[in-house]
């Protein structure tokens, strides 16, 4: 067997070495190896291994031989036809080709494999369409779009389509045709310093033999065959296209780089999107980096119709674009509303380091725009250092947003964005919500500086969106109106914004909050270590190893080793140790129920200290303080002499019972002894819980005012020290009972034995009362 050298560079030692080999995997890697090199055929040569198909790669272009297109009978005179001397010349690749400057009429080059076809300079050299080349025909394209073409090179020159020349009513023909620069089924090529004027279509295309179109292979899921792969354009110039200057579709690894775009002028007066560079069906792996648009409908497009598979994995690098009436656009037509299927391809887009300079609406497409960036139809979408810019009074941005997220685009992240003079814009950000929405966008690190009537503005359903860091300015000629950040749904989560200069500086679920706001939907820990809210609504702060558990709103503050188990609830408490437990809990705050819990004493920091209730008077007036009160029936009124005393009318009582501070008394229906009846509900997290019935007749939008705001209702100090109106009897020590009207007097034969503790202020006959301080049981 003889030495053999894989691609893999082993060395595989002879026999005599005196190793010991085993002929059978010896001739196994042997086979595997070959079949490699056949599976790597170029359709011409089969290589015995990857080894020499690699070092063909390497030494294609190094060993070219040259030739002058003038050699073989060009004229570049601008009146002859030299398409066959460009073929000749050309032959079957492997040649460079040198074109000196001049213009050079063809009827459409076919460039073979292996070509290397270079000008003079851009703009010295030019290749232009003859007058009556048919409409379908590209200035230059690969010679092979059914088998395919690699390793071409075009450079250094001028491609000019000559549509000026064309007769009233020609159409482009379907399919990729009639460009300026055309790569169909063109694998590794490079094509740089090119200038391509006037196209019919496209001026670059990088592309696969035919389109998707509706009525033929009109499936977003159909990925056309024999697309380009590792095509780059760079240091080119495109303008006066009738679609796109720059485009590609159906390939993979495209790259434009430092290209410039400009005024693209379209087909159809008033309806053609004719955009700077298109990113455009099916296009995979796309880099665009330091290119310049300048007046397109769309300076930059990633896009696909409706009938074919989304453009996706596309990057835009420090890109710029001019006074386009949409500067970046991001979309999938036909998967935007309710309605339509979302998209299975519209996915991973990035634009880092981008600027939109006075977007501005144009004639080529009446209603487009003005915007700065559209993204619709697309999840995966990263726009991260990007700059709005306009320093255009004269534009009318109202009715326009500045940048848009709308028609099912989702899980969208917008960082560093900067958006500085959109005056008249309705909005600087709109995430637009409702039917068509899909949600989750994140926007973080938002500056804008004397821009749109509203910053930034989330409409409904978006309340799983999360927007932070937001700095707004306007000046202060005219803020009526204006709002930072305005929400539709009130559980937008907002942290550290802050605004100047707008007239409200928060609008969310209808509630204006003027003054800085942070919101937070669902579970969260501050201030605390090692502690965990594990519900929904949840909440752990100013804690240490504490742990909010309850299946929703459940809290635990200012804790230490403590579990709240517990829904609807705030727990506080301690325990010394590393052990977490709810046995630690001191306290316990119950929401739904109403109750406080306490392992403690509950103290009173102030001096009252009375006990007392709510009773309501029976002449529905109020009652003054100090004046000794019976029951009559289920209502108090002022006592006279031989009356039972009830209590006193007490503004000092420490604990009082009965205010129903919150709503109307007869709110929940109630059994035979007073108490709740109680039903299953499902609250807001979708958890049953137990909740008091509500009576059917309870109207929750009339206003309702507490016992403590309406006269008929008084408090009477029932147990303790209280102070009581009194005639000129008493005196301290003294034993007391009513008189008349409430009015206090001394007896010897209490039958209550409510005695004087001492006298507060002498009987006064003008006043009619003295007062004393007495305890009361």
């Amino acid at each position: 067997m003889e030495n053999y050298t894989t691609f893999l560079g082993l060395y595989k030692p002879e026999s005599t070495e005196s190793i010991e080999i085993d002929s059978k995997l010896a001739e196994n890697f042997e086979t595997i190896d070959s079949k490699i090199g056949i599976a790597l055929s170029n359709g011409i040569t089969t290589f015995e291994n990857l080894n020499e198909r690699l070092k063909m790669y390497e030494n294609r272009f190094e060993y070219l031989d040259e030739r002058n297109v003038m050699d073989y009978g060009a004229k570049g005179d601008g009146v002859t036809d030299d398409t066959q001397a460009f073929h000749d010349a050309m032959a079957e690749g492997g040649y460079l080709i040198k074109v000196p400057a001049g213009e050079f009429r063809v009827s459409g080059l076919l460039v073979p494999s292996n070509t290397m076809l270079v000008g003079a300079g851009k703009k010295r050299t030019i290749i232009k369409l003859l007058d009556d080349t048919p409409v379908g025909h590209s200035v230059l394209t690969n010679s092979d779009h059914t088998n395919g073409n690699e390793n071409i090179y075009i450079g250094h020159l001028t491609l000019d389509w000559n549509k000026d020349t064309r007769p009233a009513g020609w159409k482009i023909p379907k399919g990729p045709t009639s460009s300026c620069l055309l790569f169909a089924n063109v694998d590794y090529s490079f094509v740089e310093h090119v200038f391509a004027k006037n196209a019919g279509l496209h001026g670059f295309d990088a592309t696969s033999p035919n389109y998707n179109r509706h009525g033929e292979n009109d499936d977003p899921t159909f990925y056309q065959p024999g697309g380009c792969n590792f095509v780059t354009f760079s240091y080119c110039e495109a303008t006066g296209s009738g679609d796109d200057n720059f485009t590609c579709h159906f390939g993979k690894h495209t790259t434009f780089s430092h290209c410039l775009s400009y005024h693209p002028m379209g087909l159809n007066d008033g309806s053609s999107n004719t955009n700077c560079f298109e990113i455009d069906d099916c296009s995979q792996d796309v880099m665009v980096d330091s290119c310049i648009a300048i007046g397109g409908v769309r300076g930059f497009e990633i896009k696909a119709h409706d009938y074919a598979p989304a453009a996706k994995r596309v990057q835009l690098v420090n890109c710029r674009a001019y006074e386009n009436a949409i500067s970046f656009c991001i979309r999938h037509i036909g998967h935007h509303t309710a309605s339509d299927p979302q998209s299975a391809s519209a996915h991973d887009v990035q634009l880092a380091n981008c600027i939109a300079y006075n977007p501005k609406p144009s004639d080529l497409y009446k209603g487009a725009g003005p915007n700065a960036l559209q993204i619709s139809g697309y999840d995966g979408v990263n726009v991260v250092n990007f700059h709005a810019i306009c320093d255009d009074s004269s534009i009318n941005y109202k009715g326009n947003s500045v940048v848009s997220v709308y028609y099912k685009g989702r899980l969208i992240n917008l960082k560093n964005i900067t958006i500085r003079g959109f005056k008249t814009a309705d909005n600087d950000l709109y995430i637009v919500g409702g039917d068509n929405s899909v949600g989750k966008v994140m926007i973080d690190g938002v500056t804008l500086i004397d821009s749109a009537e509203k910053g930034v503005v989330f409409g409904s359903g978006m309340y799983e969106s999360v927007v932070s860091n937001v700095w707004g300015q306007r000046s202060p000629k005219n803020n009526s109106g204006t709002v930072g950040i305005f929400s539709v749904d009130p559980d937008l989560n907002v942290s550290n914004c802050d605004f100047s200069g707008y007239e409200t500086d928060f609008k969310i679920g209808g509630v204006v909050t003027p003054y800085f706001l942070f919101k937070h939907k669902g579970s969260g820990i501050i201030g605390s270590r090692d502690s965990h809210a594990t519900g929904n609504n949840n909440f752990v702060a100013g804690s240490v190893r504490s742990r909010a558990t309850g299946a929703a709103q459940s809290s635990v503050i200012a804790s230490y080793n403590t579990i709240n188990p517990n829904s609807d609830s705030v727990a506080l408490g301690w325990a010394s140790g590393s052990t977490s437990s709810s046995s630690n809990r001191k306290i316990e705050f119950h929401a739904k129920d109403g109750t406080i819990k306490a392992s403690g004493s509950i103290k009173s920091s102030q001096t009252f200290s009375d006990y007392a209730e709510y009773f309501e008077s029976l002449s529905g007036e109020k009652i003054p303080v100090g004046t000794l009160v019976t029951l009559e029936g289920d209502k108090i009124r002022p006592a006279k002499k031989g009356d039972f005393m009830l209590g006193v009318i007490s503004e000092t009582a420490g604990v009082i019972l009965g205010e129903s501070s919150f709503h109307l008394s007869g709110r929940y229906l109630k059994n035979d002894f007073g108490g709740y009846i109680y039903e299953k509900q499902k609250d807001a997290n979708g958890q049953i819980v137990m909740a008091p019935m509500e009576n059917p007749d309870y109207k929750p939008d009339k206003n309702y005012a507490s016992r403590e705001e309406r006269d008929e209702w008084n408090v009477v100090g029932l147990v303790g020290q209280v102070y009581v109106r009194c005639d000129s009897t008493v005196e301290a020590g003294d034993f007391i009972q009513a008189h008349n009207n409430g009015i206090a007097t001394k007896t010897v034969s209490p039958k209550q034995r409510w005695q004087v503790m001492r006298v507060i202020k002498e009987f006064d006959k003008s006043k009619g009362y003295g007062v004393v301080l007495v305890f009361i049981r």
